[in-house]
């Protein structure tokens, strides 16, 4: 495989060549943060943007609410929806928005957006286990959502080095990340963080995405990077894609994991079924895209 060195010049075009986070959704986000949030601004924010307004009719009125009748007011659908809620459905927009439905790369993004949210619900379900409160939720759930987004960028701009990379790690067993390093200077974690701070996300989430997976005695781990590689590493317990090389966790990050735990990582298995559980709901998100 020839190398293919990314200089910052290119790295910065990728980057910029991503769709914009929605306005509306940076104010919904904003909003909802805010513990003095009045529910008329949430449905102001709404009412002007058609393609939240619509995602979230489809919502309210899905299985995933089971109502008696028909809801078609942003007002009662806000009321109905819950500020969680609606915060969660707002980032899917985002993510989804920064997602193509074809590229040349082969990266199925259906497939992509499910994997996606069941990283942020496991994420989010992991919160009260690391002792974090439901806004800190929040914040993994968005992390989540955007954590591999870097792989977007590369499906994007340079296919057949994605796909390459991809078949390369498939055959010898390499994880991606480290197979990137080698032939374009760079991974998708690092340009998954450059997209976060192209979308404003807080400085956490950037330092979360470009190092959950990856373990530097340079680096400080957070608790919001050893949440969200506890994400990414139960799932893959749970689906059984633990051996595939780019579910190999770095040893250190799931001894800084436990530390953070109390206790070995493994116990979270006993509680399989509650997450497989909070992972089923964001079906619910990916059929209303």
């Amino acid at each position: 495989m020839t190398t293919n060195k990314l200089d910052s010049a290119r790295i910065s075009k990728m980057v910029t060549d991503m769709p914009a986070f929605p306005r509306s959704v940076q104010e919904v986000l904003a909003l909802t943060n805010d513990i003095n949030c009045a529910p008329r601004d949430l449905v102001r924010v709404i009412e002007h943007d058609p393609v939240l307004r619509g995602r979230m009719t489809r919502l309210v009125n899905s299985a995933y609410f089971g109502l008696s009748r028909r809801i078609d007011s942003v007002k009662e659908a806000v009321a109905y929806i819950g500020l969680n809620t609606l915060k969660h459905l707002a980032m899917s927009v985002a993510a989804v928005g920064a997602l193509p439905k074809k590229n040349k790369a082969g990266l199925q993004m259906d497939e992509f957006l499910r994997d996606s949210l069941a990283v942020g619900a496991a994420a989010r379900w992991l919160t009260p286990r690391l002792g974090l409160g439901t806004r800190d939720g929040d914040d993994l759930f968005l992390a989540g959502l955007v954590h591999k987004i870097g792989q977007v960028v590369l499906a994007l701009h340079m296919p057949k080095v994605f796909r390459a990379i991809r078949q390369r790690s498939q055959e010898r067993g390499i994880p991606e990340h480290q197979l990137e390093l080698q032939v374009l200077g760079t991974t998708h974690f690092e340009l998954g963080a450059l997209v976060a701070l192209k979308w404003n996300l807080q400085e956490h989430i950037v330092d979360t995405v470009r190092h959950h997976w990856l373990y530097s005695p340079d680096v400080e781990r957070s608790v919001w990077m050893d949440g969200l590689f506890g994400a990414t590493w139960l799932l893959s317990m749970i689906n059984g894609t633990d051996r595939a090389p780019q579910s190999k966790p770095m040893p250190e990050c799931v001894v800084a994991l436990e530390t953070r735990l109390g206790h070995p990582a493994v116990e979270l298995l006993e509680e399989r079924q509650s997450l497989q559980d909070a992972v089923k709901k964001t079906k619910a998100f990916a059929e209303i895209t």
